[in-house]
């Protein structure tokens, strides 16, 4: 059934996670409070009317009333009439497990939805299951897991209700010497419940980002980019917007699909699974497609009139362009000046200290000749061997 692959899928991937809180029964009794939500071709004005009645607008010129020749957007739309009132309790006789603690140990989340619900208003039914499970630990926990994993280091694994699991023992917060991760996860949940109303998404990622597992020196370094994150945020980094509108970096968009595939088979809206793809280094980082990015970076930096630009397609940038726009002229011809310059906006969280060796090395290859070997200032440099160095 559509309306339970639903469920499974919301509590599996969004909500609770995997073997956390729930088990096949309430995922049959569950689908059924989703029944009748559909979608339909709908007049824009009422695209946010899950009510409205389909479109009867059609193509000029045609006597078809088919669907293929209506006008219209497809939206969320309630069908009434295919909307099953047989109610069963969801998570049924359940209580939170011990390994939660206070406040959430003990607790019943047992979910009782009224069967006599008709009409419209039986689109209630799915809204109350949405609302009763955003507000459960398994919910607190599972979210909260996904932004430390995301903004703090993959180390976090997955949450369960299965005491055999290792995730269990891990995400004992009873335990005494549980994890400083843990912990971590722990106050998100705290944040979340204490919250008012619950669920304050900006409340939790405060909390991650004050953490010392956050902000302590040890914290740097620990995530590495997705392709996607990698290429994107490499146009955003030497991007500047001139006053006729064109810009010192762009794409469109495009051409992102090269580079996505080379470093790794992040193939954009094409991903089997349905869980996304996944953030942890472990699945983009390897040889091969680490040289990958740097061909990709090499080709993206090459000067506007080099003619070995097409690993980087019509993904474009122009650093001179740039750097000549953001610092004074005396700076143009000084290597200290522009080695200062890219590295405060390529690694702007590094700090001074941390870059030494990368500003030596910039300083020293913006003063050696093209072939790699001999000197040659760069403040010597005429303009068509400034662009390209």
């Amino acid at each position: 059934m559509a309306n339970e692959n639903y469920a499974r899928e919301l509590l599996e991937l969004f909500t609770y996670g995997v073997d956390n809180g729930y088990d096949q029964t309430d995922i049959t009794v569950g689908s059924r409070n989703w029944t009748g939500w559909s979608v339909d071709l709908v007049d824009p004005a009422d695209a946010d009317n899950p009510f409205a009645t389909a479109s009867t607008t059609y193509y000029a010129n045609t006597n078809s009333t088919s669907k293929a020749n209506t006008l219209g957007v497809w939206a969320l739309n309630y069908k009434s009439g295919n909307h099953g009132t047989n109610r069963a309790p969801i998570f049924a006789g359940k209580t939170v497990p011990a390994r939660f603690g206070a406040p959430w140990a003990g607790r019943n989340y047992q979910l009782n939805v009224p069967n006599n619900r008709t009409g419209n208003a039986g689109m209630q039914d799915g809204y109350d299951m949405l609302t009763h499970i955003a507000n459960q630990p398994f919910t607190e926990e599972f979210i909260s897991i996904k932004l430390c994993r995301l903004f703090v280091h993959d180390d976090f694994p997955n949450p369960t209700t299965d005491p055999t699991q290792s995730g269990y023992a891990f995400y004992d917060y009873t335990d005494p010497n549980h994890s400083a991760e843990a912990e971590l996860v722990r106050q998100c949940m705290l944040t979340w419940e204490n919250g008012n109303p619950k669920g304050q998404i900006r409340a939790v990622l405060n909390t991650i980002f004050n953490s010392d597992l956050f902000r302590s020196q040890t914290g740097a370094g620990q995530k590495v980019k997705t392709p996607l994150e990698f290429v994107a945020s490499s146009i955003r980094a030497l991007r500047s917007v001139n006053a006729d509108g064109s810009a010192t970096s762009t794409t469109d968009g495009y051409a992102f699909a090269s580079p996505l595939s080379r470093m790794g088979q992040m193939n954009l809206f094409d991903r089997d699974a349905p869980d996304g793809y996944p953030e942890a280094a472990a699945r983009w980082i390897s040889a091969g497609t680490l040289v990958e990015r740097i061909r990709f970076l090499q080709a993206f930096c090459i000067a506007p009139s080099g003619s070995t630009r097409s690993d980087a397609g019509n993904n474009t940038s122009d650093p001179v362009a740039l750097l000549k726009k953001k610092l004074p002229s005396a700076s143009w011809t000084n290597p200290g000046a522009v080695a200062d310059y890219f590295l405060a906006i390529l690694y702007p969280g590094e700090g001074k200290g941390n870059l030494g060796l990368y500003r030596a090395a910039a300083i020293n290859f913006l003063n050696t000749s093209d072939d790699g070997l001999s000197s040659s200032d760069f403040s010597g440099l005429n303009a068509t061997n400034y662009d390209t160095r």
